[in-house]
């Protein structure tokens, strides 16, 4: 990604060392391959890593959905 901007380097990138780093880890839900973190104990689905479209017809499978996570 190329960014065109007036601005100088140090004004784009400011804060960037403040930004905290989310828990998320790769997992499996219903043998899903997905990206999960945990958000106050439990575990929150990010986002599905499937290359089978079929897997994002799924309704219990939605960014932000609670999940039981298989490994």
């Amino acid at each position: 990604m190329i960014l065109y901007t007036p601005m100088q380097l140090e004004l784009v990138l400011a804060g960037l060392e403040q930004m905290t780093h989310c828990s998320e880890r790769k997992t499996t839900v219903n043998g899903v391959p997905a990206l999960v973190r945990n958000v106050g104990g439990k575990e929150e689905l990010v986002r599905l890593l499937s290359t089978d479209p079929m897997d994002y017809l799924s309704a219990d499978l939605y960014p932000g959905a609670r999940v039981k996570p298989s490994s």
